[in-house]
């Protein structure tokens, strides 16, 4: 559903939760060497657990987490998840929970694939890690280099933009999913490319925070590039370079950007979302797997659990796979967790939570668990959610992976945190903010749904046609059945009109995997008097996009099934 400050920082679904920023130009690029981790003393009243080592997940711990997650999945509609726990170099926990589809019975197991969203953003990372360490590339080797199209709007900052600056979040390019969103089942990396060309700075470079995932893979691209990948067949190349650098020396054979060969394996998840009645329903894989493989390295790889607690092996062993093999560098490794930039803490959060996450690297955010240093990064899909922590001093980590997406993101936070809870002795803290999570959704739920009212086909009547915006394309506003149904291809749902404490109408999202989004639709008559649809995205700032008529139905149109 909408939002409130606490799900935003609760979620951290690919992590945008900045304001806006005034456009500004920069005369230096952030320096090249890696920062040094800023110490933020803990409140008082706040344990130290600073080289306090954890206990082992056995026995009435290990029951005790057991159901947690059982009831936590519960509470928030997941219906399956599966759940790596690495301590000592070893996977000392495995476990599958509930089921790949709701409804169904087939059982999600350590082995089901699930798409691990933006988790996939330091493997990328990584990834560029073996390049540099081979020679093949340098951490500042300029994206023009490698990429010949490539450019921002500040032609002053086009050639200082280095590889190691796409996987900041720092280099002022504002967070723009509509435009991956409406555009991915034509999307290519030259398309993506030219996107960034047109998209405004909204923040000065090295300074904000700024989650771009066009950006970042972009520079999953430009190391594929320097692996030798064809200008005109960036993707492929990008996936040859992490299957050959990355997923087969951890020992990841599973692990795969090509869904046919998720189809193939049998034995994967279906992505879920919920409706406006907060009821979980499927998510069509199509469209979910589509959407992220516009941006590949920044979101579209498929894993397990038992895959993913390799990959924390080789983290939590500084670049040495589980077998020993010498995957990467630690030096290099470590230039991929080193703060670039720091994250604003939302207002009114626990200390533990704000500390959690105070700083982005390259694909990790870092912070602390009460003096224990902390990395971990949350994905999210439009139906799969994940989260990948570690505690490096401690040589604990843990990987979550789910089907549902709104759920996914708080499920995944409250796992990781009750774990820490459990292994550090500490009493139980997440839960409360947990409860604080549900209270608020169901609000807004039933907020959202005492505005809703019913579709006046003469007030629709007129703006019924097919509409074109600049940046994301045609979409078809159509009556079907009295139901009024917003149609850009790949992405349908039907809109319900809102009625605000104003007065004012607005049409909300009512079906997966738009339902509830912070994107009101309102009708309105351009300047020369013309139909025109407007969609106002509420995340990093505000961002309108005006649809303008392009053909006007003026009746009551069906939709295609």
């Amino acid at each position: 559903m909408r939002r409130t400050p606490i799900v935003v920082a609760l979620i951290l679904l690919l992590l945008a939760t900045v304001g806006p920023a005034s456009m500004a130009q920069v005369e230096t690029p952030v320096p090249s060497e890696p920062t040094t981790p800023i110490a933020t003393p803990l409140a008082a009243a706040q344990p130290d657990l600073t080289d306090v080592t954890p206990l082992p997940l056995t026995g009435e711990r290990r029951a005790e987490f057991e159901a947690y997650v059982a009831e936590a999945m519960n509470r928030l509609g997941v219906p399956g998840a599966s759940i790596a726990v690495v301590r000592g170099g070893e996977i000392v926990y495995l476990q599958g929970f509930g089921v790949r589809e709701d409804g169904g019975t087939k059982p999600v197991t350590p082995d089901t694939l699930m798409m691990i969203g933006s988790v996939t953003k330091s493997m990328t990372s990584t990834m560029a890690a073996t390049l540099v360490d081979d020679g093949w590339l340098s951490w500042e080797t300029p994206l023009v280099a490698l990429l010949p199209g490539f450019a921002v709007t500040d032609p002053r900052l086009t050639p200082r933009l280095t590889v190691a600056d796409a996987f900041c979040a720092c280099t002022g390019l504002p967070r723009r999913d509509p435009e991956v969103l409406f555009n991915f089942a034509s999307l290519t990396p030259e398309e993506v490319i030219a996107q960034v060309a047109e998209l405004p700075l909204t923040a000065p470079f090295g300074e904000q925070f700024q989650y771009s995932n066009q950006l970042y893979a972009l520079g999953g691209y430009a190391a594929a590039a320097a692996a030798g990948a064809a200008p005109d067949d960036l993707y492929g190349g990008y996936q040859l370079a992490m299957r050959e650098r990355l997923l087969n020396p951890i020992g990841m054979p599973r692990s795969t950007f090509a869904l046919e060969e998720v189809l193939a394996s049998g034995d994967y998840a279906l992505p879920h979302s919920v409706d406006l009645e907060g009821q979980t329903r499927p998510v069509p894989l199509l469209t979910d797997e589509g959407f992220v493989s516009a941006v590949a390295p920044a979101g579209a790889l498929w894993s397990t659990a038992r895959e993913m607690a390799r990959y924390v092996q080789t983290e939590l062993a500084n670049g040495l796979a589980p077998d020993g093999t010498r995957v990467v560098s630690s030096a290099n490794l470590e230039r991929t967790r080193a703060p670039r930039v720091s994250i604003p803490a939302e207002p009114g959060l626990p200390p533990v939570f704000v500390e959690s996450a105070q700083y982005y690297g390259m694909g990790w955010l870092s912070g602390s668990y009460y003096g224990q240093p902390l990395l971990s990064h949350s994905g999210g899909t439009l139906g799969f959610g994940s989260e990948v922590a570690f505690l490096p001093e401690a040589d604990l980590g843990i990987v979550i992976l789910t089907n549902n997406v709104q759920a996914g993101g708080p499920f995944a936070l409250a796992v990781q945190f009750r774990l820490f809870e459990l292994l550090f002795d500490q009493p139980p803290a997440f839960d409360a903010l947990m409860g604080q999570f549900l209270d608020a959704q169901m609000g807004q739920i039933a907020d959202l749904r005492a505005q809703l009212r019913p579709i006046d086909p003469t007030a629709v009547g007129l703006y019924l046609g097919r509409y074109v915006n600049p940046a994301l394309g045609e979409v078809a506003l159509a009556l079907r059945d009295g139901r009024l149904v917003f149609d850009a291809g790949e992405l349908r749902s039907e809109l319900q009109p809102q009625l605000d404490d104003a007065g004012q109408v607005a049409y909300v999202f009512a079906d997966p995997p738009l339902a509830g989004a912070p994107v009101p639709v309102t009708l309105r008559q351009g300047a020369d008097g013309r139909p025109e649809l407007v969609a106002t995205v509420q995340g990093e700032g505000e961002e309108t996009y005006v649809f303008t008529l392009l053909e006007s139905s003026g009746v009551a149109t069906p939709v295609p099934e």
